[in-house]
């Protein structure tokens, strides 16, 4: 049905909206509660509470990310960069070889930026 259709599988759909939400919200700003959650580091003797699922929300973005080799670390990095992380989420969607590679591209350059924007100060 789904060939038929055209649809994408539901759990790439999902992906696709995790993978938009965490963009916004580590834009956002760093004092913002939301923020604040995404990052924060529970304490060691913190556990889930009986009947919640196994998976955080993180996890699964951790995972989801781990599918496309991308660090939690690198993510943010990344993200922070919207053009390119609304670019890095349409060249995942598709297998594009030349799409990773502009992609790539853009990473380094963003990264060159920075380097000389931080040189200059």
């Amino acid at each position: 049905m789904r060939r038929l259709t055209e649809q994408p599988l539901l759990t790439s759909i999902i992906q696709k909206r995790i993978l938009l939400l965490f963009g916004h919200l580590i834009r956002m700003d760093e004092s913002a509660d939301a923020r604040r959650i995404l990052t924060a580091v529970p304490q060691s003797d913190w556990r889930r509470l009986v009947g919640r699922p196994h998976s955080s929300w993180i996890a699964t973005l951790k995972n989801d990310l781990s599918l496309h080799n991308l660090t939690f670390e690198d993510a943010i990095e990344m993200a922070l960069d919207k053009p390119l992380w609304d670019y890095w989420q349409q060249a995942e969607l598709r297998t594009d070889g030349a799409c990773r590679i502009i992609m790539m591209m853009m990473m380094m350059e963003s990264k060159c930026s920075q380097i000389l924007h931080t040189a200059h100060r």
